[in-house]
Protein backbone atom coordinates (compact mmCIF):
# COMPACT_ATOMS: atom_id res chain seq x y z
CA UNK A 1 0.00 0.00 0.00
CA UNK A 2 1.88 3.22 -1.18
CA UNK A 3 0.59 7.01 0.70
CA UNK A 4 -1.92 7.76 -2.14
CA UNK A 5 -3.77 4.71 -1.05
CA UNK A 6 -3.22 5.69 3.06
CA UNK A 7 -4.35 8.68 2.47
CA UNK A 8 -8.21 7.58 1.89
CA UNK A 9 -8.83 5.59 4.50
CA UNK A 10 -10.69 7.98 7.21
CA UNK A 11 -8.36 9.61 9.89
CA UNK A 12 -10.32 9.91 13.18
CA UNK A 13 -10.79 13.51 13.99
CA UNK A 14 -9.46 13.94 17.55
CA UNK A 15 -5.78 12.83 15.75
CA UNK A 16 -6.73 15.73 12.97
CA UNK A 17 -7.90 18.22 15.79
CA UNK A 18 -4.74 17.89 18.13
CA UNK A 19 -2.38 17.87 14.94
CA UNK A 20 -3.48 21.35 14.09
CA UNK A 21 -4.01 22.34 17.41
CA UNK A 22 -0.03 21.44 18.11
CA UNK A 23 0.90 23.04 15.03
CA UNK A 24 -1.18 26.13 16.46
CA UNK A 25 0.58 26.34 19.64
CA UNK A 26 4.13 26.29 18.18
CA UNK A 27 3.26 28.96 15.58
CA UNK A 28 1.88 30.89 18.91
CA UNK A 29 5.01 31.03 20.75
CA UNK A 30 6.53 34.62 21.24
CA UNK A 31 9.60 34.74 18.87
CA UNK A 32 10.73 38.13 16.99
CA UNK A 33 10.36 38.67 13.70
CA UNK A 34 14.28 39.67 13.53
CA UNK A 35 15.77 36.70 14.44
CA UNK A 36 13.49 34.07 13.89
CA UNK A 37 12.10 35.15 9.82
CA UNK A 38 12.98 31.51 8.51
CA UNK A 39 10.48 30.12 10.82
CA UNK A 40 7.53 28.35 9.01
CA UNK A 41 3.81 28.96 9.73
CA UNK A 42 3.46 25.12 10.70
CA UNK A 43 -0.65 25.72 10.91
CA UNK A 44 -0.40 26.08 7.35
CA UNK A 45 2.02 23.18 6.88
CA UNK A 46 -0.40 20.66 8.82
CA UNK A 47 -3.51 22.76 7.07
CA UNK A 48 -2.02 21.43 3.47
CA UNK A 49 -0.80 17.93 4.92
CA UNK A 50 -4.79 17.47 5.26
CA UNK A 51 -6.23 18.97 2.61
CA UNK A 52 -3.87 16.78 0.69
CA UNK A 53 -4.47 13.51 2.56
CA UNK A 54 -8.49 14.28 3.63
CA UNK A 55 -9.79 16.80 1.43
CA UNK A 56 -13.53 15.16 2.19
CA UNK A 57 -12.31 16.58 5.98
CA UNK A 58 -10.27 19.43 5.26
CA UNK A 59 -11.73 21.54 2.98
CA UNK A 60 -11.78 25.56 2.72
CA UNK A 61 -14.44 25.53 5.77
CA UNK A 62 -11.47 24.08 7.71
CA UNK A 63 -9.24 26.54 6.30
CA UNK A 64 -11.19 29.23 6.80
CA UNK A 65 -12.37 28.60 10.53
CA UNK A 66 -8.66 27.49 11.17
CA UNK A 67 -7.31 30.91 9.59
CA UNK A 68 -10.15 33.11 12.62
CA UNK A 69 -8.89 30.83 14.92
CA UNK A 70 -5.45 32.64 14.33
CA UNK A 71 -6.49 35.72 13.61
CA UNK A 72 -8.07 35.77 16.90
CA UNK A 73 -5.07 34.78 18.61
CA UNK A 74 -2.03 36.44 17.04
CA UNK A 75 -4.29 39.85 17.39
CA UNK A 76 -4.36 39.81 13.13
CA UNK A 77 -6.90 41.72 11.40
CA UNK A 78 -9.81 39.65 11.69
CA UNK A 79 -10.21 37.47 8.29
CA UNK A 80 -6.55 37.92 7.79
CA UNK A 81 -5.23 34.50 7.47
CA UNK A 82 -8.40 32.92 7.09
CA UNK A 83 -8.40 34.27 3.47
CA UNK A 84 -4.85 33.31 3.21
CA UNK A 85 -5.49 29.99 4.04
CA UNK A 86 -8.54 29.44 2.04
CA UNK A 87 -6.66 30.84 -0.80
CA UNK A 88 -3.56 28.23 -0.15
CA UNK A 89 -6.33 24.98 0.25
CA UNK A 90 -8.02 26.11 -2.89
CA UNK A 91 -4.94 25.78 -4.75
CA UNK A 92 -3.94 22.66 -3.28
CA UNK A 93 -7.46 21.06 -3.72
CA UNK A 94 -6.91 21.66 -7.15
CA UNK A 95 -3.74 20.20 -7.61
CA UNK A 96 -4.30 16.84 -5.51
CA UNK A 97 -3.05 14.50 -8.35
CA UNK A 98 0.49 15.48 -6.78
CA UNK A 99 -0.24 12.80 -4.46
CA UNK A 100 0.80 10.40 -7.28
CA UNK A 101 3.99 11.88 -7.98
CA UNK A 102 7.21 11.82 -5.79
CA UNK A 103 7.91 13.73 -2.87
CA UNK A 104 9.82 16.44 -5.47
CA UNK A 105 6.86 17.33 -7.03
CA UNK A 106 4.66 17.37 -3.58
CA UNK A 107 6.98 19.61 -2.31
CA UNK A 108 7.35 22.22 -5.25
CA UNK A 109 3.41 21.98 -5.03
CA UNK A 110 3.37 22.91 -1.51
CA UNK A 111 6.12 25.54 -2.04
CA UNK A 112 3.47 27.58 -4.33
CA UNK A 113 0.87 26.61 -1.61
CA UNK A 114 3.24 28.47 1.23
CA UNK A 115 4.26 31.45 -1.42
CA UNK A 116 0.54 31.40 -2.15
CA UNK A 117 0.00 31.91 1.39
CA UNK A 118 2.83 34.65 2.14
CA UNK A 119 1.85 36.65 -0.99
CA UNK A 120 -1.65 36.95 0.17
CA UNK A 121 -0.51 37.85 3.46
CA UNK A 122 1.84 40.39 2.03
CA UNK A 123 -0.91 42.33 0.13
CA UNK A 124 -3.40 42.78 2.43
CA UNK A 125 -1.06 43.66 4.97
CA UNK A 126 -0.01 46.09 2.81
CA UNK A 127 -3.44 47.58 1.55
CA UNK A 128 -5.03 47.39 4.99
CA UNK A 129 -1.77 48.49 7.36
CA UNK A 130 0.35 49.61 4.82
CA UNK A 131 2.91 47.16 6.34
CA UNK A 132 5.46 46.38 3.90
CA UNK A 133 7.31 42.85 4.57
CA UNK A 134 10.98 42.33 2.59
CA UNK A 135 11.90 39.85 0.71
CA UNK A 136 12.90 38.13 4.23
CA UNK A 137 9.59 37.50 4.63
CA UNK A 138 9.52 35.00 1.62
CA UNK A 139 12.24 32.66 3.43
CA UNK A 140 9.86 31.21 5.32
CA UNK A 141 7.50 28.94 2.83
CA UNK A 142 11.02 27.56 1.45
CA UNK A 143 11.63 26.09 5.12
CA UNK A 144 8.22 24.89 5.00
CA UNK A 145 8.72 23.15 1.76
CA UNK A 146 12.00 21.66 2.99
CA UNK A 147 10.01 20.67 5.86
CA UNK A 148 7.03 18.95 3.93
CA UNK A 149 8.95 15.59 3.68
CA UNK A 150 9.63 15.26 7.13
CA UNK A 151 6.18 16.10 8.14
CA UNK A 152 4.34 13.90 5.64
CA UNK A 153 6.06 10.72 6.14
CA UNK A 154 5.83 11.90 10.45
CA UNK A 155 1.84 11.79 9.91
CA UNK A 156 1.87 8.86 7.94
CA UNK A 157 3.81 6.80 11.26
CA UNK A 158 1.24 8.67 13.07
CA UNK A 159 -1.87 7.71 11.45
CA UNK A 160 -0.55 4.17 10.61
CA UNK A 161 0.23 3.49 14.50
CA UNK A 162 -3.29 4.73 15.41
CA UNK A 163 -4.86 2.45 13.09
CA UNK A 164 -2.71 -0.51 13.73
CA UNK A 165 -3.71 -0.19 17.42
Amino acid sequence: MNDFDDSYRAVPLHIMAASLIVMMMLDFMPFSFDGFFWLPEMTALMLLYWALHQPQRAGMGLAFSIGLIVDAATAATLGLHALSYVAMTYFILNRRQIMLYGHIMQLAAVLAALLLNQAVLTVARLFLNHQVITLQGFVAPFVGALLWPILSQLMLIVTRIYRSH
